[in-house]
């Protein structure tokens, strides 16, 4: 198996466990209460709000060949922030936005000032283009079914609505691509096809994104049903 199919297969596995657990079915099926769906969509914004912040550093760290995707994809996230914000003032809590603000803000800070895990940068920076690739990959697949759930089951109108919309629309190409800045990344910094693999499998150890949009609870028990 290549790296690039072993890296597509943990990909796949994470978005039919986020698809699979309980909260995500009871937001699709209209079953969540409101609170619920709030709750979700708070931890959407905290999640992305700070994500070209991420891009950037991505972008600095890309391999030459993979200079112009790091950047166009960089551009095309700068709008973002507004979308998520537009997403919680037509959501009605507007009113949470500095709160959400703070948090997105604290969680740059940790990665940080915590000690890396890693022994260089180029170890931190296969992780970071892992994990933001993930995303991509997921939210091609599955952008489309949480809007049209909100707006079945949540009111929300199109306008609203745009941030996944955008991301249903794009983020097939930006996968495909980012699994090409991937293998370059790789390629250029010198990793073994076995080293990469493993920063890989740890920064995709637990369902990321169960863990961003749900939370650490239903992280768990997704995780005993994967181990049972």
């Amino acid at each position: 198996m290549t790296l690039r199919s072993r890296i597509e297969r943990l990909f796949a596995k994470q978005v039919s466990g986020l698809t699979e657990c309980a909260e995500f079915r009871a937001l699709e099926l209209g079953q969540a209460s409101r609170e619920h769906y709030d709750c979700f969509l708070a931890n959407v914004v905290r999640a992305h709000l700070k994500s070209t912040q991420f891009v950037a550093f991505l972008y600095a760290l890309a391999p030459p060949v993979a200079t112009e995707s790091r950047l166009q994809n960089m551009l095309e996230e700068i709008h973002h922030p507004s979308l998520l914000r537009q997403l919680a003032t037509g959501a009605g809590f507007a009113q949470r936005l500095p709160e959400l603000e703070a948090l997105a803000a604290a969680d740059i800070r940790r990665v940080a000032v915590e000690p890396l895990l890693y022994g260089t940068l180029k170890e931190l920076g296969l992780s970071a283009l892992c994990e933001v690739i993930a995303f991509e990959y997921m939210l091609s697949r599955v952008a489309t079914r949480i809007a049209e759930a909100l707006a079945d089951h949540r009111g929300l109108s199109t306008a609203t609505l745009r941030w996944w919309t955008e991301h249903s629309e794009v983020d097939i190409q930006h996968a495909a691509q980012g699994l090409d800045d991937l293998e370059a990344y790789v390629h250029y910094y010198e990793f073994t096809e076995e080293d990469a693999a493993t920063i890989i499998d740890m920064t995709m150890r637990e369902n990321v994104f169960i863990k961003r949009y749900f939370g650490e609870l239903p992280l768990a028990r997704a995780m005993q049903m994967v181990g049972s």
